[in-house]
Parts: structure tokens; sequence; C-alpha cells
């Protein structure tokens, strides 16, 4: 039998954690970086204290933090991003990383600006309210895919794995769903769906369960 699944749109890793744990989720992909942070109540869980209500897989895929900054911006670096206005979305990856390991950069910034959604977030950036969008690498292949106007600086904020956070408990789901991941490994699905959506910034290479 089929089960039926519905599918959520959230805030990000962090909101997907807070979710699991008050048992409003039953599976949430999340970031493994994050994970550990609200499971021990570090980083951006710090005041908050910890969240511990889920279990989890291994990491499935790994992903980069950018910097995208326009075409004809003199930025070229991290380093360049002193004294500049950097927005991301709230409560999402590159939030989380420049406001923990990555604070004494965010340091130097002007400001460090939040807004609900990328689109948003690049708009600002081509209207020249910001200077630079910090976000993941397929959000960032993306926005720029078919475009002169951004150009990715080769320096990464960081490099994290994403992986499937279950309901704390659950060991059936979670186990049902790493089988049912390797599975589409060998018979090239997952191979089929990352080359499909290569152009997004989606690489097999990233694929951790194999």
């Amino acid at each position: 039998e089929v089960p039926t699944i519905t599918v959520e749109t959230t805030a990000g890793s962090s909101a997907n954690l807070r979710l699991l744990s008050q048992g409003f989720l039953d599976m949430a992909i999340v970031q493994a970086d994050t994970l550990n942070d609200a499971y021990n109540g570090t980083g951006f869980f710090s005041n908050s204290g910890a969240y511990t209500g889920y279990s989890a897989v291994a990491g499935v895929y790994t992903e980069a933090c950018q910097i995208i900054v326009p075409t004809d911006s003199p930025i070229e670096s991290i380093e360049d991003l002193a004294g500049k206005t950097v927005i991301t979305q709230v409560d999402s990856a590159a939030e989380e990383v420049l406001n923990g390991d990555m604070a004494d950069l965010t340091a130097t910034f002007a400001s460090l600006e939040t807004i609900g959604d990328y689109n948003t977030a690049f708009m600002q950036l081509e209207s020249g309210a910001v200077d630079a969008v910090a976000c993941d690498l397929s959000i960032a292949q993306y926005q720029m895919a078919g475009k002169d106007t951004y150009k990715q600086l080769d320096e990464q904020l960081s490099t994290e794995h994403y992986a499937v956070g279950f309901k704390k408990g659950d060991t059936a789901l979670a186990e049902k769903v790493t089988e049912t991941l390797k599975e589409m490994d060998e018979d090239g699905f997952v191979k089929e769906l990352c080359d499909k959506y290569a152009d997004d910034g989606v690489s097999y290479d990233n694929w951790l369960i194999k």
C-alpha cells in the first residue's frame, strides 16, 4: 500500500526541527549541522534551548552556501563584503552560518538583512538595495540560470550535508526511507533526477547514500 504524503513548505531546517520535535511533522529534510545544533542547544538554538524530539538517518546530499553579487560588482572575495549590505532568507542555512561559524565575517558587514523568500532577496540585489545575497548553491544556480546579471564568488561560506529527520521513535519509517533511497540510487533513478535538474545546481556527485 502506497502511503499518502502531504508536502508542507516551511522556513527551513531550523523550523523543520522545531516542528518535528513538537509533533507537527512526521519527516523533514534538514541540514546536518543545524540538526547537531538543535540537539545540543548550540549555535542558532543557543537561546531557545535544545530540540531533541526526532530521529535521523545519515546525510543524503552535500550542499554549499554561496555569495552572489551583481556581475559588475567590485566584490571578488568574501573579504570584500566588509562594509557591504548582505541579505539572506530568514531561518535559512546561510543565516545560521553567518550568525554562527562565520560570525566574525558578518561583523564586518554594514548589515546582514533577512527576508521571507529568496525571490525577493534577488529582486533587492537587482535593484541595488543590497550588495550581495547569501544562499545555497542550488538556489544560486536557479536564480542565475540563463542570466548574465549575477556572479558567484569562488569562495564558499560553508559545505553542509542534508539529512532526513523523522518523528522521534518512528524507526520503521526511518528504515523504510533509507532503504528506498538506496534502491532509487541502485536503479539509476537518483542520477536521472540529478541530471534532469542539473541546470538548477543539482549534481549527482553530491549524493551521499550509495
